[in-house]
């Protein structure tokens, strides 16, 4: 479909992955960190059973010490399926990174909406500063808005810049 066909929107669904980078890749500046326990949170606020969770993760025991809900699992992507149609949201996505740049370095926030999107992002706190490399520094997203369309998702990039590295992290709302 032809993007400036009237009534189509351009989300993060409309085109492809683009390619890697591998000189980016070496020196990402920030990256989105997952380990065993976060997984397994996750899967706890999926409500896996004990056994399923045992087998996954080849452990004799496996205990629920919380519960993550999937729009929080620490990942660069942030989606979030609305319920209601023609209805208000706001949906809050947490997320941790690790400074793998510089020390001393300053990452602000940018909000990029995606052609037809509805919504409102905010990004809090909206600059994170980094003493040292290996530092974590959590954030918050906010998303809001009203009447999605059916089938059509809306989307948004959030970018960290330190003006030498650009993080790019998907932001999607969406109603089936």
């Amino acid at each position: 479909m032809n993007p400036n066909t009237p009534g189509f929107a351009s989300t993060e669904f409309a085109y492809g992955a683009g390619h890697v980078d591998p000189i980016a890749a070496i020196n990402p500046g920030l990256v989105y960190e997952l380990d065993k326990t976060d997984h397994i949170a996750f899967l706890c606020g999926l409500n896996y059973t004990s056994k399923t969770l045992q087998l996954i993760a080849c452990e004799a025991v496996v205990t629920c010490r919380g519960k993550t809900l999937p729009r929080n699992l620490n990942r660069p992507s942030m989606s979030a399926k609305i319920n209601g149609y023609n209805s208000s949201y706001t949906v809050t996505f947490k997320r941790t990174v690790t400074n793998l740049g510089t020390p001393n370095s300053t990452y602000k926030s940018k909000i990029v909406l995606d052609l037809g999107a509805k919504l409102s992002v905010k990004v809090w706190p909206s600059v994170l500063s980094f003493k040292r490399v290996n530092e974590k520094q959590s954030f918050t997203v906010t998303v809001s808005g009203n009447n999605l369309k059916l089938n059509l998702p809306s989307s948004a990039n959030l970018i960290w810049s330190d003006g030498t590295h650009n993080v790019r992290s998907v932001i999607v709302v969406y109603i089936t």
